[in-house]
């Protein structure tokens, strides 16, 4: 197997200062481009917190070169891409994988709206309420209450302390002297000097670098001071252990270090994948073997230069026990410091990260290319640095949650029911153990791996593309376990988190969703790797289980309705076990076929039959002051026709149903609208998650949108019409790429429709007339099937 992925990415530096960065991918079909800009949050004035963030928002309503509907988010959409932008502490991200063909408007549309904004004062108006509402769900999600809570514990005035998101208090747009801040801040950080390209693309990596600088160099030299605002100490601590009221009880750990040197990330890199390893001899083996928890994450919440913060958190831990667990992992560390074997574990760590890369999307690929590999030598010094650190225990913040009411702590941007803990006034006996790094995993060695045999299965494989490329192996079997398909769900990720760890350590994406009708598994990777995977992780899913399992932790609501989505339409129960591959070599076919007790062709299933009632509505109960709601719209009939017009009316309806509930009427800033397969049945999707409508509310507001919506069809021309087929028209090609031709190939079996389906709906889609259009509009207003998941009940008029 050929690491492309592993080979240095070329670097262009301009004369402007710009630096551009480019990969190839010889299998992808889109370009991931990456654009940071070196300014985030704490760069902001401290008098207006989240002036980054509401920045970050109107660079996409319009620029002096583009207007809103013309510009950058208008024209990826209308392409069926993608487009986001995240702002950081110390960096903004603006991202998107679009056709490798549009690559060159795209940049163009992206650097006229950074560079040249219009800041319209109406449409910072609008915005902010966009922002506000964020900000409401941002300061009740569960998580980023813990990460707030680990940042009052650092020392005073370091902006990790403050809750930056931005609301109506804080974005006084109708002031002057804000206006005068958001130009300044605009002028001072979105120049050349400050922007770092990265490109991932099927192209020539020299090509792609080509088509950036021919672009990047008419941007004017820096000019002025674009400083960061110096950066304040995180330590000393002043408040090393802290207790906060929050629903879910359990412990956190908060690491906080400041080293004299220029860059920590790889060396992070290498302390969070020996923390997670749950192979014998590690932290987590230990912490396990001494019943202090089941399972370890650890994650960064900030990183800049010097200075980093890191979160840890230990499930099934009790107040009781976070005394032992502080001193576990300081004697873990104190104990590993200086080891020798740590050079070997930077090596397979760097085999891994390479393995991984080689899996990434190109957009993917393009994130983590932001930061390039580090000097061997640098990153073992900073890692035994952080060891020590981690080993004394001074930057070491210890927050406990549960129940108990507390007052609110007096934090920037967030009020926070928080309090110190005194001090500990001793330190907690534990027993002694024998701490050593994990060995070499025996999948990334090549050594043999004992397995199960599977039962019988029908497999179908499918060859890859001349270029290579990760491969792809899907599996559906029964599920052996009682209980409801949640509940199923969560038992097995329990049971496979090790293995699936290791999994997505070596580049193996593992995707697991549990229905009524049995499990079904992607495993997307190394082909050389797939079968001997499968062989480990298949045998658990397929055997019985009735061990409980923890309910899986509360996301934003808008993706807790989604994973459920499949409950809508259940396909016929798994009986046996099927598999799907594209892009194994004879090898792991064989492999894959030595793995099983007998080997028969996978068959289509049955098509999903229809519905016959008129609105199905389900209601999930969560917790939040969000509403959110799905609405499902199965196909009302089988044909390629109406397929092809219902594609074109969702590819029509998603950048309007986007204007007009978030732009227009402000319901939500989390939407999502078009075209959807759910499990075996396809239709038009529709979703929203809203701060100030409750879901019977959403669902009215969906249904007046639709049916607004002919006027606006029957106006259509014929150059208009043209485009919205020609952005569908790849869609439904036969995908080059393995992972992408893998996903049409699973999707049409859960369908049980043939193979040469979507290019006859790609035929009949270049004959689709207006009328086709608004009759599939018809047809979708008088459906007798349109399926609700929501978090509240449906109105009762």
């Amino acid at each position: 197997m050929t690491l492309h992925a592993a080979l240095p990415a070329p670097v262009r530096r301009l004369a402007n200062g710009a630096l551009l960065r480019a990969q190839q991918q010889p299998w992808a079909q889109q370009v991931g481009l990456c654009l940071r800009v070196a300014a985030g949050s704490h760069d902001e004035p401290p008098a207006y917190p989240g002036l980054a963030h509401f920045l970050e928002h109107l660079l996409f309503l319009g620029s002096r070169n583009h207007s809103s509907d013309q510009g950058l988010m208008a024209f990826v959409q209308r392409h069926g891409a993608m487009v986001n932008a995240s702002t950081q502490a110390r960096h903004t991200d603006f991202v998107c994988e679009v056709p490798a063909e549009l690559l060159q408007p795209v940049l163009r549309r992206l650097l006229d709206m950074l560079c040249q904004p219009l800041l319209d004062s109406e449409a910072q108006l609008r915005e902010r309420e966009v922002l506000h509402a964020e900000y409401q769900a941002r300061s009740q999600d569960a998580d980023s209450r813990i990460d707030h809570a680990l940042g009052q514990a650092l020392a005073a005035g370091h902006r990790c302390g403050a809750f930056l998101a931005g609301d109506r208090s804080t974005l006084a747009v109708e002031s002057a002297e804000f206006q005068r801040a958001l130009r300044a801040y605009h002028q001072r950080h979105y120049q050349a000097g400050r922007m770092c390209l990265t490109l991932v693309g099927p192209q020539p990596a020299e090509q792609l670098l080509d088509i950036a600088e021919a672009l990047f160099e008419a941007l004017p030299v820096d000019e002025g001071d674009a400083c960061h605002v110096p950066t304040l100490d995180l330590l000393p601590l002043r408040a090393p252990r802290l207790y906060l009221q929050h629903s879910r009880p359990g412990i956190h750990l908060g690491v906080a270090v400041q080293l004299q040197t220029r860059n920590l990330r790889a060396s992070l890199d290498v302390l969070l994948d020996t923390l997670h390893d749950p192979a014998p001899g590690g932290l987590l083996a230990g912490l396990r073997e001494l019943q202090l928890c089941r399972q370890l994450q650890a994650r960064v919440l900030y990183q800049h230069a010097g200075q980093c913060l890191l979160r840890l958190d230990f499930t099934a831990a009790s107040a009781e026990q976070s005394a032992a667990l502080r001193a576990a992992v300081q004697r873990w560390a104190a104990q590993l410091q200086g080891d020798a074997a740590w050079p070997q574990r930077l090596q397979h760590q760097q085999r891994a990260a390479a393995l991984r890369l080689f899996g990434l999307s190109p957009l993917a690929a393009a994130r983590a290319l932001q930061s390039p590999a580090q000097d061997d030598s640098h990153t073992l010094r900073d890692l035994n640095s952080l060891l020590a650190c981690l080993a004394r225990g001074d930057g070491l913040i210890e927050l406990q949650c549960g129940e108990q009411a507390q007052p609110l702590w007096p934090a920037i941007g967030l009020d926070l029911p928080l309090q110190t803990l005194p001090p500990v006034s001793s330190p907690a006996p534990i027993p002694s153990h024998p701490w050593r790094l994990p060995g070499n995993d025996p999948l990334l060695c090549g050594a043999a791996v004992a397995s199960a045999v599977l039962p019988l299965a029908a497999l179908r494989h499918h060859p890859g593309q001349a270029e290579g490329g990760p491969a792809a192996l899907y599996w559906r079997g029964p599920c052996s376990g009682a209980g409801d398909s949640a509940a199923i769900e969560a038992g097995l990720l329990a049971r496979s988190a090790d293995l699936r760890w290791r999994g997505e350590r070596l580049g193996i994406t593992c995707q697991l969703n549990v229905q009524a009708a049995g499990w079904s598994l992607s495993l997307r990777g190394p082909a050389s790797l797939l079968p001997a995977f499968s062989a480990l992780l298949v045998p658990l899913l397929l055997a019985a289980f009735d061990q409980p399992a923890e309910p899986a932790a509360q996301g934003m609501l808008l993706r807790v309705l989604l994973q459920r989505l499949p409950q809508l339409c259940e396909l016929p129960r798994a009986s046996r076990l099927e598999g799907l591959s594209v892009g194994l070599g004879a090898s792991e076919q064989a492999q894959l076929a030595e793995l099983c007790v007998a080997v028969e062709a996978l068959a289509d299933l049955p098509s999903a039959p229809c519905s016959e009632t008129r609105i199905d509505w389900h209601q999930v109960a969560q917790p939040g002051t969000d509403a959110a709601l799905l609405l499902f719209c199965p196909l009302p009939a089988g044909d390629v026709c109406t397929e092809a017009a219902w594609r074109l009316l969702g590819q029509v309806l998603q950048g309007r149903f986007y204007q007009r509930l978030r732009g227009e009427l402000q319901l939500g800033y989390a939407l999502f609208a078009g075209f959807h397969q759910v499990e075996g049945c396809r239709g038009l999707l529709f979703a929203l998650q809203s701060p100030v409508c409750e879901a019977a509310g959403i669902f009215d507001h969906i249904r007046a949108f639709l049916r607004e919506q002919w006027q606006a069809l029957a106006a259509l021309d014929d150059t208009a019409l043209s485009r919205y087929r020609d952005a569908l028209l790849p869609a439904l090609s036969p995908a080059k790429a393995n992972l992408a031709r893998a996903e049409q190939l699973w999707q049409l079996h859960l369908a049980g429709l043939p193979e040469v389906h979507l290019q006859r709906v790609q035929q009949a889609l270049t004959a689709l007339t207006q009328n086709d259009l608004l009759q599939a509009h018809e047809q979708l207003l008088s459906a007798s099937d349109w399926r609700v998941l929501a978090s509240g009940a449906p109105s009762l008029a």
